[in-house]
């Protein structure tokens, strides 16, 4: 199988580039902060299943509520008529799947996904590392019982922020979730896919091995032959 993931930021790589038309990928996976007509168009391009997680930035899907930190900007941007995530509902419009919290088997492949970045300012698709270990717990006992009954569980796990100590920041908003690597001593997937922290230098390592387990940075695209 092959899997395109993209995460955090618009290529024009996808619009101009005839390499772009050589992928032929499998599946498409997004992990997190990039806006829905770039997903529709990957979909439409490459005619093959999206699968997604929603990054801190992700408002569609969902009315945008709440007071962001005292930001004037985003207070305003939130009741705006141009935040398109606040007037419509674009989950079953633009051919993607979330896979927060949900187990999917695609083509033989098992997928798993949390949404979301460390609390910060309460906004949304943002939570604390007890918040994140819930949402792991959820999908433990299903995880456990496929185990036991099929011999694996999960091949690939789907996040928008990084593991603890792998490819995160300092910063409170870049900070990574310590119960990923929990999850990766325990299950044993062939990889973690993650966005949210931005490369700036080629020379910046995109694929950790943790355990055993290929964490790759998708920021922009990463091609996987899994």
């Amino acid at each position: 199988m092959r899997i395109l993931c993209v995460s955090d930021v618009v290529e024009k790589f996808f619009f101009e580039s005839q390499e772009a038309d050589k992928i032929n990928p499998d599946i498409l996976v997004s992990c997190g902060d990039l806006p829905l007509d770039y997903l529709e168009f990957l979909v439409t391009k490459y005619n093959v299943p999206l699968l997604y997680v929603h990054g801190n930035h992700d408002l569609y899907g969902r009315g945008v509520t709440g007071d962001f930190d005292g930001i004037p900007f985003l207070n305003q941007l939130s009741k705006s008529k141009f935040d398109f995530g606040y007037q419509f509902d674009y989950r079953g419009s633009f051919g993607g799947v979330n896979v927060d919290c949900k187990i999917l088997n695609v083509k033989g492949i098992n997928f798993v996904g949390f949404d979301g970045s460390y609390k910060y300012n309460n906004g949304p698709h943002q939570f604390t590392e007890e918040e994140m270990r819930r949402k792991v717990r959820s999908v433990d006992f299903r995880l456990t019982l496929r185990k036991l009954l099929f011999g694996k569980s999960v091949d690939v796990v789907i996040t928008h922020a990084p593991p603890f100590g792998i490819h995160d920041g300092k910063d409170l908003p870049h900070r990574g979730f310590k119960v990923f690597l929990d999850f990766m001593k325990k299950y044993k997937p062939k990889y973690l896919l993650h966005g949210h922290v931005h490369i700036y230098d080629k020379r910046e390592s995109r694929i950790t091995i943790y355990e055993g387990v290929k964490v790759v940075n998708c920021y922009g695209h990463y091609v996987i032959d899994l």
